[in-house]
């Protein structure tokens, strides 16, 4: 079993370690040369999942005829955080059911085809029945999962401390192939094309066939790339611990250009409109950059009062900024005008999902917040009863999120 995370591993996780802690990271990195290479991962015989103890279903089952999806990290390849085909519940909502690992859930979670998918520190990765949330199979990684599941055409890629990014077969969870990197995989994959494109903790970006596992390229960064890859119009964006935001070809993996953000990017950009947003960090504040796509030069920043920079969803015109403070603002994309703010009190460090009217928020404090886009105003609330660290994925009125307390939770309407 996998050793619960220390209290010190939660806070660098958080973003709010001390000052030591962040200098440690910068000084360890070195900066290799950019390259582009080609190499080969072996693809690897089919594993048996491993079998743990059942988890039981706390409340009633949902329609299952009415699950639909969403496959990675952001919902989308440029993880705007928003899927405009679903829809959110907006009233009168319940926990419909929760599924407990053994140790804390910090990936976001992917829902295909009535299952759930989410990766635990326990080195686990789950498939949930989206209906009740009764374990479908259980897969066991070499290390911690904060990857976060990426599911399509019926298979699940994630990464693990261990090294490696593995694909799963999504219906029974045996491995189809795994691919090793010289360092953990905290990015969480993203599959464009039937090319998956992730980071390591080595200091490279890899692009790896989806069918077999073999590296197409490799490119290499200043620092660890923990963020996800964002991928938009045949380009690969994507930043490092570094202090550097590269977008890359999609096909080959060639720099397009770099931007120098002077702070650590631990957080996937969201790509939308032709701008590029990418939260950055370091000691004493966070800092949001919104660059031109198709050069990276600056149009605007954000500064927030705190050291980890705003999460970012974009939908219909409208960015919407989730703080590690106790602010939730929504700006507009093309000038950045505030046209609101929500500031119920105390620290939210806010991860946000948009789907439909409603902006649906995880918050540090546990709860899962919903409120209208139009004014901030506040929809509902679940206590889910501790720390949230990853967006919701919101699919056909059902809102799944995981938190520190070894949960997933389910949430939708009391009618449904």
């Amino acid at each position: 079993m996998t050793r619960r995370p220390t209290r010190r591993e939660y806070l660098l996780a958080l973003g709010i370690s001390g000052t030591a802690g962040l200098a440690g990271c910068n000084t360890t990195e070195s900066e290799p040369p950019t390259e582009t290479d080609a190499g080969t991962a072996t693809p690897t015989e089919p594993d048996t999942p491993v079998d743990t103890p059942e988890q039981p279903s706390e409340s009633e089952p949902i329609d299952a005829d009415s699950i639909g999806g969403w496959p990675m990290f952001g919902a989308n390849p440029a993880h705007t955080r928003t899927a405009p085909g679903e829809t959110g519940p907006t009233e009168n909502v319940t926990t419909r059911w929760t599924f407990r690992a053994d140790n804390i859930i910090q990936t976001s979670p992917a829902v295909v085809d009535d299952t759930v998918y989410v990766g635990s520190h326990d080195g686990y990765v789950y498939a949930l029945d989206a209906a009740d949330g009764s374990r479908q199979w259980a897969f066991e990684t070499g290390g911690v999962v904060q990857s976060s599941p990426a599911v399509v055409d019926d298979t699940v890629y994630v990464g693990s401390s261990d090294g490696y990014v593995y694909a799963l077969n999504a219906a029974d969870g045996s491995r189809q192939w795994r691919f090793e990197t010289d360092g953990p995989v905290v990015s969480s994959p993203t599959v464009v094309d039937g090319i998956v494109y992730v980071g390591s903790n080595d200091n490279h970006v890899y692009a790896l066939a989806a069918a077999d596992g073999s590296q197409q390229w490799r490119f290499g960064t200043r620092g660890r790339v923990q963020a996800s890859p964002a991928v938009d119009d045949g380009t690969v964006y994507v930043g490092s611990l570094g202090q550097r935001m590269y977008a890359l070809s999609a096909a080959d993996g060639s720099q397009q250009w770099v931007f120098e953000t002077g702070r650590y990017v631990y957080s996937s950009a969201t790509v939308a409109g032709g701008l590029v947003y990418v939260s950055t960090s370091n000691n004493t504040e966070g800092t949001l950059f919104v660059l031109s796509a198709s050069d990276g030069t600056e149009h605007r920043r954000f500064q927030a009062r705190t050291n980890r920079g705003p999460t970012v969803a974009v939908a219909d015109g409208t960015a919407y900024l989730g703080t590690t403070h106790d602010d939730i603002f929504a700006l507009d994309a093309a000038t950045g005008a505030e046209q609101w703010r929500y500031r119920p009190g105390g620290w939210l460090a806010a991860e946000l999902s948009v789907v439909g009217d409603t902006v649906y928020a995880g918050c540090g404090d546990g709860i899962v917040r919903a409120l209208d886009t139009s004014d901030g105003s506040e929809r509902w609330t679940v206590d889910t009863g501790a720390l949230i660290r990853t967006p919701p994925a919101v699919v056909d009125g059902i809102v799944f999120v995981g938190n520190y307390d070894d949960t997933v939770t389910a949430i939708a309407e009391e009618s449904r």
